[in-house]
């Protein structure tokens, strides 16, 4: 008979309109087959009062039940047994600890002694008591594994019963239930299955765990699934994009049919808006999604595209728009119009990001390396009444609005307690001459190495940090990004790269600090899930690219990401890293780059 997951068998009322339902993938794969429905969420014990003189005959009920579940769960959990696998072995080693809980126990026996109870009713409301703890939890990492208790619940419960269930299934069965216990996915896998859906569940749960080390396409969080499919319907499960189709017609068929064969990639459109500036991984990693904007009314486009904000307003527009150093009022009145455009998201202006050639138009003060040379904000504390002019029109586009500065090609505290210092004092000024001006917090730009070797101090000095992928690659590498004849030096995927990266977001953790990634990688969805991996939890891009890299975080699980990272920092060669990077995306994230962009 079947199992608690399982019951009667509703015969299908064939259909002849596709239908589409949206899910969310928690292991990929096509599979194309019959549904197969399991009713029921938990199997159907009375209560029974039993007298003083039988309570110790139901605790040898219930002490046997529980030596046979000890030995079930020894072979399963048993890693050279033939039924053991990888994650089916951790688990149940899991559950044997649970059981092997002498508190967990001694309030089942409680419970038979005290309130004269049969073991099967003190089972079930002693494990009921602790899932409803963890049901009502809001992480889903915990909140998933009340069905762990769930199933060593009814193990005991089967055990006092007898013995096993087995559950039997017809070849090329689509299983379709509220939720599945890991039990029920290790006894169904060799059973004909070839894909779960289910209305509970998320990627972290230890079912869908089994699931992918299995191979068993699956999708959750279908509401009333059991409403909407029955059995014998033809479906086909999108473990890849999170969508069933039902009754699918010829043409759609065909199509799904070639993705299971390996020869095409399934691709879906990206979504036109995000909607909150977040974007959340499937095991529920939440991502920070901000614009880089050149010119004021960029931000507007970039907020409706989804951004949660401008995470870098790149204010050398100005300086180009004015054919020179705008005045205060200049600056000011770009400044406030991108904060009201902006509204509650906050804008990051980044001080001008010029050279000493680019402010004095004479040949002789011409540098023959710009990029090592009077820039950015050395130019601005080399010239400090520019720098001075900038900050008064910032301090004043503050006022009452979320606006912040950030500091380009910082190399050392010196910089930045330099430019505190000339800020707090015109601040000050300010202040007392009447104006109005607001209180911008202080970041900067992550571009050269003696940063990344400071970084436990900048952190502490600055309130954020943006990571400027683009020329800290090339200042640890020393290979000119625009150069062509060094483009082979110019390695975005570097070890060392990638481990500067994960020092300057490992110091962020550490400092309780915002930490950024702006440059290209951001913006591109190949290179995002190795940020992710690396500890960047905001990105901030190009508005065209919010919406592909939207989809691609929605795709994959942070868990992921940080496995794929683990591996990649072991790798010695940029070579090695590329090629790592290119399997896993082509493996498992294909389906989520845009068509024009090619993996192979």
């Amino acid at each position: 008979m079947p199992n608690s997951s399982q019951g009667k068998v509703i015969t299908s009322q064939k259909r002849s309109q596709e239908m589409r339902f949206k899910a969310r993938s928690v292991s990929r794969g096509i599979a194309i087959g019959k549904v197969v429905c399991l009713m029921g969420d938990t199997r159907q014990y009375y209560l029974r009062h039993i007298v003083k003189d039988d309570v110790e005959k139901e605790l040898r009920r219930l002490r046997a039940a529980i030596r046979l579940c000890v030995r079930q769960l020894k072979k399963l959990a048993d890693p050279n047994s033939s039924l053991a696998f990888n994650s089916a072995s951790n688990i149940f080693s899991a559950h044997l600890l649970i059981l092997s809980d002498q508190s967990l126990l001694t309030a089942i026996e409680h419970r038979i002694s005290s309130e004269l109870i049969n073991a099967e009713w003190a089972v079930r409301k002693t494990f009921d008591d602790h899932i409803a703890r963890y049901r009502v939890m809001s992480d889903e990492h915990f909140r998933d594994k009340y069905l762990d208790l769930d199933d060593i619940a009814e193990r005991i419960m089967t055990a006092l019963g007898g013995g096993t269930q087995q559950i039997g299934l017809e070849p090329g069965s689509v299983v379709v239930a509220r939720e599945l216990r890991p039990s029920t996915v290790v006894e169904l896998r060799n059973s004909g299955l070839l894909a779960l859906i289910t209305e509970h569940g998320g990627w972290t749960s230890h079912s869908f765990i089994l699931a992918r080390e299995l191979g068993i396409p699956a999708v959750t969080g279908i509401r009333r699934i059991l409403r909407k499919l029955s059995t014998g319907d033809l479906v086909i499960v999108d473990g890849f994009n999170g969508q069933v189709l039902v009754n699918p017609e010829p043409k759609t068929f065909d199509e799904f049919s070639s993705v299971k064969t390996g020869e095409s990639v399934l691709r879906t459109e990206a979504p036109a808006e995000i909607g909150n500036g977040f974007a959340t991984t499937l095991d529920g990693q939440k991502i920070e999604l901000l614009a880089n904007v050149d010119v004021p009314r960029g931000a507007r486009a970039s907020l409706l595209n989804g951004a949660n904000g401008i995470g870098l307003f790149r204010s050398e527009f100005l300086f180009n728009r004015f054919g020179g150093f705008p005045s205060e009022m200049q600056q000011f009145t770009a400044y406030r119009k991108l904060a009201d455009q902006a509204g509650k998201g906050v804008v990051r202006i980044r001080t001008f990001d010029i050279d000493v050639g680019q402010k004095v138009d004479r040949s002789e003060d011409r540098e023959a390396n710009p990029a090592l040379g009077l820039r950015a904000i050395r130019l601005g504390l080399a010239y400090p009444n520019d720098l001075r002019i900038q900050f008064r029109a910032i301090l004043r586009a503050s006022h009452e609005r979320k606006v912040d500065i950030v500091l380009p090609l910082v190399t050392g505290i010196s910089d930045i307690e330099e430019s505190r210092s000339i800020l707090e004092k015109e601040r000050a000024e300010m202040l007392e001459d009447g104006i109005d001006v607001g209180d911008p917090s202080l970041g900067v730009m992550i571009e050269v190495p003696s940063v990344v070797l400071q970084i436990d101090d900048v952190l502490q000095t600055v309130d954020f940090a943006l990571l400027g992928t683009n020329d800290l690659t090339q200042y640890i590498l020393a290979a000119d990004r625009d150069n062509e004849t060094v483009s082979n030096w110019y390695r975005t995927l570097h070890p060392a790269v990638l481990k500067c990266i994960k020092l300057v977001t490992d110091a962020g953790r550490k400092h309780n600090k915002a930490i950024v990634a702006c440059g290209e990688m951001a913006g591109s969805p190949f290179y995002v899930p190795v940020l992710i991996g690396l500890g960047i939890g905001s990105l901030s891009m190009n508005t065209h690219s919010l919406s592909n890299v939207y989809r691609m975080i929605s795709g994959i699980a942070y868990d992921e990401s940080v496995e794929l990272v683990k591996l990649l920092l072991k790798l010695r060669t940029a070579e090695a890293v590329e090629q790592a990077v290119r399997k896993t995306v082509d493996t498992k994230w294909a389906h989520l780059l845009p068509p024009d962009m090619v993996v192979r």
